[in-house]
């Protein structure tokens, strides 16, 4: 073998060492630099729990400061851990609305009905009707100067309910009849006072020896309006009995009992540091983590402000911004209260920079506004299984869903009923918390994570050596023709 062939075997043999140990080295790295989902050192965040000791299932409310951690949009980067450092079985549920009932009464007065005591009609009733650019007036004449009849010749009464928007589920009579005789309230709907339908009817009786006109009444005096709509609508009351005890009957009106019931969840809100205004009319920052955002609460300094915006969102600095909401912020004084506008609606989405934009018709923001961060409020079901303490451990972005469908985790499942289940309670002081390697400051400043640094840092070194190798083997090859002659 000449000395040019043994010269480029040994620079090749060097070079297929070299490629081999940057190989081992590389997949070294590679599974030195893997965060492990099922160690709970590899999550940004770790806090204690106070569990029930006495129940197997419980469920787990997720604190604001973990959703301020989460770096999946799936919550898939949550995990419980028991005093073994083994994850637990969990099931993903949301939490349970809370329904609240607001009921209240209106009394609405009322316009009699004159007419002859056999009619059922509408005869007598004066009525003007006026149209006003395309609304019509309606204006019920109710003087006692009546032409068309007296009060003993009453037939029955108008209420006007066109205001009442809740929902009627009851209506109570102030109402005066005679004593001893059975008389029969019939109770009708009509929105132009031409077509009745009827929505009610009751019979009610005053003991003879009754000397006070509201006391020894007998029968139903609550008449049921089951979630009645009576917007837009006039109400008529005629009653029925002997011709007598019919011509006594007075009624001056009735109180209606509404009913509105609404569901709603309290969310989870946390405040967002932001950085300096550069300036007046756009301000944008990273968010530290990926749970979607149920809304944006953003309040502008000062006292008198109002400013229109548009907020915007994206993922990374290669993408546009997409509009994701609008809003009128305001803060203002009236009478000595202050008046702030509500939050942005954002109908969970989830991106991770987010601007802000003043209309550039207004002064823009003269100071950094107050943003928080509204969550929708989520629940973690899981097993204690294993031995206490357990652990809440939230934070990695490469963590894959180990969420359990809920019937898995309660056999014989039915709806809502996770709810009934003892509730746990991370403990998220200070004290308490454990950061891990990923942490917010170094999400929100994004810098590429340490894994992928090391990666390039073994490619980059691998590729320095081999270009070094090359250009000394070019080397070694121009030097040999000069020494073989």
């Amino acid at each position: 073998m000449t000395p040019s062939l043994k010269l480029h075997s040994a620079l090749a043999g060097k070079a297929i060492v070299l490629i081999s140990s940057l190989t081992a080295l590389f997949t070294a790295a590679s599974t030195w630099a893997a965060p492990d989902a099922n160690n709970a050192a590899s999550y940004a965040l770790r806090a204690p729990l106070a569990i029930n000791s006495d129940a197997p299932l419980q469920r787990l409310v997720l604190p604001a400061q973990a959703l301020v951690h989460l770096q999946t949009t799936g919550y898939s980067d949550v995990r419980i851990f028991n005093a073994q450092g083994q994850p637990v079985p969990i099931a993903l549920a949301s939490v349970a609305a809370q329904t609240q009932t607001q009921t209240q009464q209106v009394s609405l007065p009322a316009y009699p009905i004159f007419g002859a005591s056999d009619s059922m009609g509408m005869a007598g009733v004066q009525l003007r009707i006026e149209e006003k650019k395309g609304q019509r007036v309606v204006q019920i004449d109710t003087t006692s100067s009546s032409k068309t009849g007296t009060a003993k010749n009453i037939i029955g009464v108008l209420l006007d309910a066109r205001t009442v928007t809740a929902p009627v589920i009851a209506m109570v009579l102030d109402a005066d009849f005679p004593a001893g005789q059975p008389i029969t309230f019939d109770v009708q709907a009509s929105k132009d006072l031409k077509n009745w339908s009827s929505l009610a009817d009751t019979v009610l009786y005053r003991t003879v020896d009754a000397t006070d006109p509201n006391a020894g009444k007998l029968g139903t005096q609550r008449i049921p309006l089951p979630n009645s709509n009576l917007k837009d609508h006039y109400l008529r009351i005629t009653w029925q009995g002997t011709t007598d005890a019919a011509a006594a009957v007075m009624v001056r009106g009735a109180s209606l009992t509404t009913s509105q019931s609404t569901s709603s969840n309290s969310r989870v809100s946390a405040a967002i540091s932001l950085p300096a205004l550069t300036q007046a009319h756009e301000l944008s920052f990273a968010l530290p983590f990926s749970t979607p955002l149920a809304a944006l609460k953003i309040k502008p300094q000062g006292n008198n402000v109002l400013i229109p915006v548009r907020v915007l969102g994206r993922n990374d600095r290669s993408q546009p911004w997409v509009s994701i909401g609008s809003a009128v912020l305001y803060n203002l004084t009236t009478n000595g209260k202050e008046q702030s506008n509500p939050a942005v609606e954002l109908g969970g989405i989830a991106y991770r920079e987010i601007k802000i934009e003043a209309d550039p018709k207004t002064a823009g923001f003269a100071a950094v506004p107050e943003v928080s961060a509204q969550f929708e409020p989520t629940q973690v079901i899981f097993l204690a299984s294993g031995n206490a303490p357990f652990s809440l451990a939230v934070g990695l972005a490469s963590a894959v869903s180990a969420y359990l469908p809920i019937a898995s985790l309660m056999p014989g499942y039915q709806n809502g009923q996770e709810n009934a289940l003892p509730a746990a309670r991370a403990d998220i002081s200070t004290s308490a918390v454990t950061a891990g390697p990923a942490t917010a400051a170094q999400a929100t400043s994004n810098a590429p994570p340490t894994r992928s640094l090391v990666l390039w840092g073994v490619l980059l070194a691998g590729v320095g050596v081999l270009g070094l190798m090359a250009w000394g083997l070019m080397k070694q090859s121009k030097k040999q023709p000069e020494r073989a002659e």
